[in-house]
């Protein structure tokens, strides 16, 4: 006798033996017992997942001699012709290929005969919304009104392509993707059965690969298998299957955590050398990201599957980033996963998606520009040394992008402080400027002589382009220090060092928009004198110190 796959083998034979869709079983079998039998039934649910398994066990539980019962013997002639394929009683039509008006009006025409050996006629239409409209309107008197000793069992895949008049007639199940405990646990008893050697992780490994599909699984290790290995372990699953592999992956995460361009492409030229494909490796490199993210938002998460369960992994990758840089890895990934798919050099696509993801974006330099000021003067604050100060975790030197020279400008040397307001937060002594722009640099130089760097870092990026007795307009050209300065905590700094200076309430309000910087009047065209650059570094040492670990240079402002 010719070879017979496991999962012909091993196809359940009973209620009991149906894993992973307790639901529906159970559902049946109490129907069964009541004797409440409906004369067609839909299932519905991915492949791999028992429908056809479930219908053939149904037409034995309607025809056991014994029945109809909610267990098959599956002994009595009844039960191992309908096992076997022989009985003449139950039909599997497969309506990917009878699927027009012809094939439904014989159907229509055999169920008036009576069954032959059982007490029903059971007809299981295997892809049923493969079916033509004509063919589905033909079938709608019989499905509504069969004979009594007929029974109709619909399977499909995609129940949304089955005609609303249909989905009425009929009683639907929907079945489940099997979890993958499930599947391992079945696996592991069928290579028992069979006598197989395989390790535990193949068979996770395997049970990961089968997306809930239980045929799947079985194909695949029927596949395996066939290896001369005497034991199956994950290497040869992940070789069988063309994954890439966890030490891969996770070699590829730590080198764009350190945005080391160079070895992620390298890395990537030995993966496409051995043989893997593109798609899969961004496919992986998702998934681990998808777990970081996981792990990183719940670390005692126990129950949802990880692409990866060792747990010292997960917390050594998950603190290399932050939630945001994992939304964003994962979403470039998958965006060049599925160029991939048409792309005529699937090479290139992954090469600009992987080097993308090393470079910094303009808002996350200065979100770390200012995270590095911020703890700068919090180590100053405390009298200790500016070389102790701790490096921010989602800094690294060899990536930072040079930042606009905006960042860097010297402002203006600072010649007195503004004195304390007398009453009602109003300066009566300091006289109102003349232009905006002697309104921005009094505002500039506030913010340093009171030791608010980080707020002058931020509010540099932008342009006072409007002022009146209420309200002051400042326009950036990029979000995130637009969106830091509406904070409340910045928005109160400046508002109240702009009521001192304009000798009224004012308030901020920030835009996007091109650079405009306002224009100075023809008697501020003239060249000050300014002073020395040393004099400056040793006015601003945070801002000295931020340059010399982050690159640049303080540019003097004329």
């Amino acid at each position: 006798m010719s070879y017979v796959a496991l999962y012909r083998q091993w196809r359940p034979q009973d209620f009991e033996n149906l894993v992973g869709q307790e639901h529906v079983s159970r559902t049946l079998k109490n129907a069964i017992k009541v004797g409440k039998i409906a004369h067609a039934y839909l299932f519905s649910g991915p492949r791999g997942t028992g429908k056809t398994s479930t219908a053939k066990i149904l037409a034995k539980a309607l025809n056991c001699v014994e029945g109809p019962t909610p267990i098959p013997c599956n002994q009595c002639p009844n039960c191992e012709k309908i096992t076997n394929g022989t009985s003449m009683d139950v039909f599997e039509i497969d309506a990917a290929s009878n699927r027009g008006i012809d094939e439904i009006r014989d159907l229509r025409e055999t169920v008036k005969f009576s069954p032959v050996d059982g007490r029903y006629k059971v007809y299981i239409i295997d892809e049923v919304h493969m079916l033509t409209t004509e063919a589905f309107n033909a079938l709608l008197k019989t499905l509504e009104e069969p004979p009594k000793h007929v029974v109709f069992i619909l399977a499909t895949t995609e129940a949304h392509k089955i005609p609303a008049t249909i989905h009425s007639r009929c009683q639907r199940y929907d079945f489940r993707r099997i979890g993958i405990q499930a599947i391992q646990e079945r696996l592991l008893e069928v290579a028992k059965g069979t006598g197989l050697d395989v390790t535990e992780d193949a068979l996770k490994l395997i049970a990961r690969h089968a997306e809930g599909g239980l045929r799947d699984a079985l194909s695949v290790l029927d596949q395996c298998a066939a290896l001369d290995s005497g034991t199956i372990n994950a290497a040869d699953v992940r070789q069988l299957l063309g994954l890439v592999g966890h030490e891969w992956v996770w070699k590829m995460t730590e080198a764009l955590a350190e945005r080391d361009t160079s070895a992620v492409i390298i890395t990537l030229d030995e993966l496409i050398v051995m043989g893997k494909e593109i798609r899969q490796i961004l496919l992986e490199l998702s998934l681990h990201a998808r777990s970081l993210m996981l792990y990183k938002a719940a670390p005692d998460i126990e129950n949802i599957e990880m692409y990866s369960d060792e747990r010292s992994i997960l917390a050594k990758h998950s603190a290399k980033f932050t939630h945001g840089e994992l939304v964003k890895l994962i979403q470039v990934m998958h965006e060049a996963a599925n160029e991939s798919k048409w792309s005529p050099e699937p090479r290139i696509t992954a090469e600009v998606a992987l080097i993308s993801a090393c470079r910094r974006t303009d808002d996350e330099n200065i979100h770390a520009l200012i995270g590095r000021i911020e703890a700068l003067e919090q180590k100053l604050a405390k009298g200790m040394p500016i070389s102790e100060v701790p490096m921010q975790s989602n800094y690294n030197e060899k990536s930072y992008q040079q930042p606009n020279k905006q960042m860097f400008e010297k402002p203006q040397p600072e010649t007195s402080k503004v004195p304390e307001p007398k009453e009602a937060n109003v300066v009566t002594d300091v006289p109102k400027p003349s232009n905006i722009r002697d309104v921005w640099d009094n505002m500039l130089k506030e913010l340093l002589s009171s030791g608010k760097r980080s707020v002058h870092a931020c509010v540099a990026q932008g342009n006072l382009v409007s002022l009146d007795d209420r309200q002051a307009v400042i326009q950036f050209t990029a979000n995130f220090p637009k969106e830091r300065t509406e904070k409340d905590d910045y928005r109160a700094i400046l508002e109240g060092i702009l009521t001192n200076i304009c000798g009224s309430s004012v308030q901020i309000r920030c835009v996007i928009g091109a650079a405009q910087p306002s224009q100075k009047p023809k008697a501020e065209e003239k060249v000050k004198q300014s002073q020395p650059a040393q004099e400056a570094n040793e006015d601003h040492p945070a801002l000295r110190e931020a340059v010399k670990m982050f690159g640049g240079k303080i540019i003097k402002q004329e």
